[in-house]
């Protein structure tokens, strides 16, 4: 009788399924061909031993809501900051708005935001606000460092243009923005104006605005002149087509700033006018 015990087989790891394999090795071939394939649209705008900044340039690649996704994870792997994203006319519509929106409510080097012609709020005649929503959240998180937004020709209606300025009204990096080509003012409803003239009012950065092709009615009009004799940051306007002509937007003796200075002595300071020749560029 053999009493000699047979030693264990040594230990091996068990082999894996042929569809383990495989899609652990498809995933990294997938995450290797997109960082492949995004790299030709990345520009370099700063490169140093301390931090490297960059572009992704992606206007008018047919860049889908899906593709967002696709964006955003090859963001999350790159060791570097980016600082600019283009998705010019690209279809992202309200997903893609809602699926960018929940990426930068985390996110503190993005400084260019770059949304004209998107979509954002699919069909003009049946907009759909969940994704500004979301983008709002996204613009105005504690951590956003955003110095440019542009979300001109988006079809945006007074609510949509109240939710997405509404965000910006208080940022306290925000310097430039475009809203041109939207319906700022479509219906005489008032929030779509009177939300950018809070922005004038409150934003102590804002020097570039654009809002051109957004027809204004007289209401509007008088409201937003108001509000611009108020603002002491902004440089640059252009207004190009919104029924206002220059003489208008230059003159600053509005009538909210009349109705500001009472004639009884109060002790108060009147409110301020806006100081001459601050506006160096206005284009109507």
């Amino acid at each position: 009788m053999n009493t000699h015990e047979e030693e264990p087989p040594a230990e091996h790891e068990p082999p894996k399924a042929d569809g383990q394999t495989s899609a652990s090795s498809y995933q990294d071939a997938a995450g290797d061909e997109l960082l492949r394939v995004l790299s030709t649209y990345v520009a370099v705008l700063r490169e140093g031993a301390s931090e490297k900044q960059i572009a992704l340039l992606m206007g008018k690649r047919s860049v889908s809501p899906q593709r967002v996704v696709c964006l955003l994870d090859y963001a999350a792997q790159l060791n570097t900051s980016l600082v600019r994203l283009r998705l010019s006319k690209n279809p992202l519509g309200p997903e893609g708005a809602r699926l960018l929106g929940s990426a930068l409510v985390t996110n503190n080097t993005l400084q260019f935001l770059e949304l004209d012609a998107c979509e954002l709020v699919g069909s003009a005649y049946r907009p759909q606000l969940e994704g500004v929503l979301a983008l709002s959240k996204g613009i105005q998180s504690v951590r956003s460092r955003l110095r440019y937004v542009n979300i001109a020709s988006n079809d945006l209606q007074p609510e949509g243009c109240r939710i997405l300025l509404g965000a910006m009204s208080f940022h306290k990096t925000l310097t430039a923005l475009d809203m041109s080509d939207n319906l700022l003012s479509l219906f005489n409803d008032k929030q779509g104006f009177l939300a950018l003239s809070y922005v004038l009012q409150y934003s102590q950065q804002l020097c570039w605005l654009r809002i051109a092709h957004n027809p204004l009615t007289p209401t509007a009009a008088s409201e937003l002149k108001a509000s611009v004799a108020a603002n002491h940051s902004l440089t640059s306007l252009d207004a190009a087509h919104c029924g206002i002509t220059r003489d208008e937007w230059l003159d600053y003796r509005s009538t909210r700033t009349i109705r500001s200075a009472s004639p009884v002595k109060t002790g108060r300071k009147s409110a301020q006018q806006r100081p001459d020749g601050l506006l160096h560029m206005l284009k109507c």
